[in-house]
């Protein structure tokens, strides 16, 4: 089990990196995060999480390929660490753990 904690905001990036892989970039993702959760983060806000989980060691990252469309520059393209799917599973284990108490102690 993965001692380590991580925040919603961190746990709304990692899945929505997942969801984008090969593709997943930080503009990608706040257009996605924007369509799936309904959540307007600046630019600003994601490479800062971003930059977080790889520290952490739950994102792997390398430079992608030059485009003409963004004027020959390259961008920094994620993917989910082993770790940082382990660390997803638990938080999808536990949750559904306590969603199963919540509804059977309901009834």
């Amino acid at each position: 089990m993965i001692q380590e904690n991580i925040s919603q905001q961190e746990e709304i990036v990692l899945l929505a990196v997942g969801s984008l892989e090969p593709e997943a970039y930080a503009y990608g993702l706040q257009l996605e995060i924007k369509t799936q959760v309904k959540l307007s983060w600046s630019i600003g806000t994601i490479h800062t999480i971003l930059y977080r989980l790889e520290k952490k060691g739950l994102l792997d990252s390398e430079m992608g390929g030059a485009s003409q469309k963004r004027g020959g520059r390259s961008k920094r393209l994620y993917k989910l660490s082993s770790k940082g799917l382990r660390m997803l599973e638990q938080i999808q284990f536990t949750r559904q753990s306590m969603w199963a108490n919540l509804s059977t102690n309901r009834h």
